[in-house]
């Protein structure tokens, strides 16, 4: 199949029948000819100086060729886009930076290469090799990229290449050698070295920009522009014209852009790296180590010393998981087996079962919405109902007209016209401009993230625990689950204590302001009863194991609370958005549901990590939202949608109905790395059903 290829030293390799490959010239003029006969006007030369603004909304652009009244606009101008994303007012944040990119094109070999040879990827080299003219086209990702054009991109600038610098692309041509030897001899017809440009996490920047409605954006393809084209083109006419896309893309939504992503020394440091990622084995839990440290809790020095090995979020530093001695490693190691941690995470988890943890929890989204209206606005963008006493809090999501989830997050009612809202960390930025555009001139909505230190208190020793330094009474009828009080800790004299759990026990979030966060954290860990430090690993195995939902996960924008399990959290007695579309879902039956499972055996070789296929009664019958290892009921535990087609099959369009029945009366493997492991069931969670010990 590629007789030039070496491949004495492989394993194996996948071949993709219906892969093909295109010239980029020629797919840009035939889709220009094809819009061009449905009527729409291309103009080439013009320079767009301004992008007006009216009223939060696009209006038109000025141009060097006069002035265009519009009602969208769409930047999809590629690596000019974050400076085209400049010149409107407000801003629209961009995050996108150019880097040299290479290949290189031989001439025709004597014996030419067939033009129907698959393409060629060594994700292991970080190359690609494809047939051009009767000879070879290769090219790659270097792991050390060279980022361009900080300051923006240079002007004029059409149609240009870079300066060759054969030193850098050494590390690419070796590989290419090695695995492709005939280049070797072959006579090289140019080595071409043009700008490409990356997002911070190497994905797509898609949708409507928070800060101007009916701007969209197209851009930040990162080198995968004409393999994702279609799609893009079709998700991004859909979202302009129904106002939304046809999938859950919250991972490519420019919403989840934040202001420190625009940072120059952010952007080039993170487009070194972020470069050689789209070649790199993506393992799980793998974290970018480049453009860190950008957002540190007033703990972090403190958590630091106490072993903590950090992973990052939306810019926050969040410790992971915490060493057992100074002796072990804090360095993350790749696996899809048993990861290093394992253990330091299982005696976290332990540790928070039997006795008590502290979780730094500073990152996640924190805002105050307050003014004349703000219940009868909440009570429409809330499923659930939050109009309740103060010191109240409710459990919600905030759902979009299809009923899917817009985010999940916890309501405190703090004033009668006041509300704290808790949302997702990596939903900052789109749950700050889903609520506000939502409210009215007379209700505003702050952002305090940056206010306060969350130290999460979990355990059944919590209570115990926080008694020794506050002298407010946390018994069950003074302080019941689900109340807000500010309390006394230490010498701080107003924290916020809220009486709630994601891990399944008994525990208080407490909201420190900054500058009493050092003295609170070392009084916790002063007394008779002292806690353990935990991190995001066992914060996730414990939540998983008592079946705890999450955003990202078992919750998106196409997914509604019916199908989620999160029935509880939603009150049809009131009218909110998505009510509608809710009704008639539960009309209609459910056409999947999340459903909880365990593996019937574990080797340490099958964990689970979420995205693994389930398979039901012999077929696909959908996939893991999450995975892990529960170490409280001693085996892999995951959460995952189980949707009709394994009842009608892959492509039927026949819709069935998913009951309690249809999952939990049928038998069940997940597929790991091609081998079927036998699996169990459930639709309550595994541990503490009842909840019996976050009420303890």
């Amino acid at each position: 199949m590629w007789p030039l290829m070496k491949y004495d030293d492989l394993q194996g390799g996948l071949w993709v029948p219906s892969e093909g490959s295109i010239g980029p010239s020629d797919l840009c003029q035939s889709l220009a000819k094809g819009a061009s006969l449905k009527g729409v006007r291309i103009m080439e030369k013009v320079t767009v100086n301004k992008v007006l603004v009216s009223n939060d909304r696009v209006c038109g652009v000025t141009t060097d060729k006069g002035d265009i009244k519009c009602e969208v606009f769409v930047n999809c101008a590629g690596q000019w886009a974050r400076d085209l994303g400049k010149l409107s007012d407000p801003v629209v944040k961009i995050p996108l930076h150019s880097s040299e990119h290479y290949y290189v094109v031989s001439k025709p070999f004597e014996d030419p290469v067939d033009n129907m040879l698959p393409v060629l990827r060594d994700m292991d080299g970080r190359i690609y090799v494809r047939e051009w003219s009767g000879g070879i086209l290769a090219g790659g990702f270097e792991p050390i990229s060279k980022p361009i054009f900080s300051d923006g991109v240079p002007s004029p600038f059409e149609f240009q290449l870079l300066p060759e610098d054969l030193d850098h692309f050494q590390v690419l041509m070796d590989e290419m050698l090695h695995r492709v030897p005939a280049l070797e001899k072959a006579e090289i017809r140019q080595v071409v070295n043009g700008p490409e440009s990356f997002t911070p996490d190497g994905l797509p920047l898609l949708g409507e920009a928070p800060e101007v409605k009916n701007y969209f954006v197209a851009a930040g393809l990162s080198s995968f522009g004409i393999t994702n084209s279609p799609g893009v083109g079709h998700v991004m006419s859909e979202w302009i014209v129904n106002g939304h896309p046809p999938y859950d893309l919250h991972l490519w939504d420019i919403a989840r852009v934040d202001c420190h992503h625009m940072n120059k020394k952010f952007l080039y440091d993170r487009t070194v790296e972020v470069v050689g990622r789209k070649y790199t084995l993506a393992y799980p839990n793998m974290e970018f180590i480049s453009a860190r440290n950008v957002k540190c809790s007033p703990l972090h020095s403190l958590l630091d010393k106490a072993g903590a090995s950090w992973g990052a979020k939306m810019g926050w530093e969040r410790p992971n998981w915490f060493t057992r001695s100074p002796d072990e490693s804090k360095e993350f190691v790749g696996t899809f087996g048993k990861p290093k941690w394992f253990d330091s995470v299982g005696e976290e988890h332990r540790s928070c079962r039997n006795e008590v943890c502290v979780f730094d929890m500073t990152s996640f989204a924190k805002f105050e919405v307050e003014g004349d209206g703000v219940v009868e606005s909440m009570q429409m963008l809330c499923a659930n109902n939050v109009d309740v006493a103060v010191g109240r809090i409710v459990y919600t999501g905030m759902l979009n007209d299809r009923g899917g989830y817009e985010t999940d997050c916890t309501v405190t009612r703090t004033a009668s016209n006041k509300y704290f809202i808790v949302c997702p960390t990596a939903q900052a930025t789109h749950d700050a401009v889903w609520i506000s555009r939502h409210l009215p001139s007379s209700v505003t909505l702050t952002d305090v993230t940056s206010q306060y230190t969350v130290i999460a208190v979990m355990g059944p020793q919590s209570r115990l625990l926080l008694q020794q330094v506050t002298s407010h009474p946390l018994d069950n009828r003074n302080f019941p689950f689900g109340t807000s009080k500010i309390i006394e800790i230490g010498y701080a004299p107003s924290v916020r204590a809220s009486r709630i759990s994601y891990v399944g026990e008994l525990g208080w979030e407490l909201y420190v302001p900054n500058e009493y966060a050092s003295d609170v954290y070392n009084k916790l860990f002063s007394g008779d009863v002292r806690p353990h430090n935990a991190g995001y690993y066992a914060l996730d195995s414990l939540r998983t194991e008592k079946a705890y939902r999450h955003w990202g996960g078992e919750l998106d924008t196409n997914t509604t609370p019916w199908e989620a399990g999160l029935g509880f959290a939603v009150d049809l007695k009131k009218d909110f958005i998505g009510k509608q579309a809710l009704l008639r879902q539960r009309q209609n039956g459910l056409c999947r549901r999340v459903a909880i499972f365990t593996l019937d055996q574990s080797d340490m070789d099958n964990l689970l990590w979420g995205g693994e296929a389930i398979i039901r009664n012999d077929r696909i019958g959908g996939y893991l939202t999450s995975g892990t290892y529960g170490h409280s009921i001693g085996r892999p535990v995951g959460m995952g949608l189980v949707d009709g087609t394994s009842a009608t099959g892959a492509g039927s369009n026949d819709l069935v109905t998913v009951s309690r029945d249809y999952i939990l009366n049928a038998n069940y493997h997940i597929n790991i790395s091609g081998v079927l492991y036998p699996a169990t069931v459930s639709l309550s969670p595994l541990y503490d059903p009842k909840s019996l010990r976050v009420y303890m």
